[in-house]
């Protein structure tokens, strides 16, 4: 599936950072994009879901703010990269942590493109 991204540009040709968005929107924002299915897993983040035998149930669960889960937002570890040709950025990267069911550590890098909510890599910590 090959999505196209557009970028913002000022009279310098350089991009526009977006402001940081507040735990509350953040959240909002990943459980309405979540709830209308408006997210993807993408190649990175399958990749990492096999090797690290972590399911797309328990990313989802986490990321929705399910009970039992955990989730919070690890601010240090959020980033703002300049979208580039190869990057899915146009928003800033978003770090959640939370567990899976068997209550084992994991962190979710997220961000915002358009319409979705492309999730970016899953680690165990």
């Amino acid at each position: 599936m090959a999505i196209i991204y557009t970028y913002l540009f000022n009279k310098n040709k350089s991009a526009i950072q977006t402001n940081k968005k507040t735990d509350k929107e953040l959240f909002s924002l990943i459980e309405k994009k979540i709830k209308q299915g408006n997210y993807v897993f993408l190649p990175h983040a399958k990749k990492r879901l096999s090797e690290r035998n972590i399911s797309e149930l328990d990313v989802i669960r986490l990321l929705s703010g399910e009970k039992n889960y955990g989730r919070k937002r690890n601010k240090q570890k959020d980033a703002y990269e300049n979208p580039s040709i190869i990057d899915v950025a146009q928003d800033w990267k978003y770090c959640i942590e939370g567990h899976d069911i068997d209550g084992i550590n994991l962190r979710v890098i997220i961000t915002f493109s358009d319409d979705f909510m492309p999730i970016i890599t899953v680690i165990r910590i």
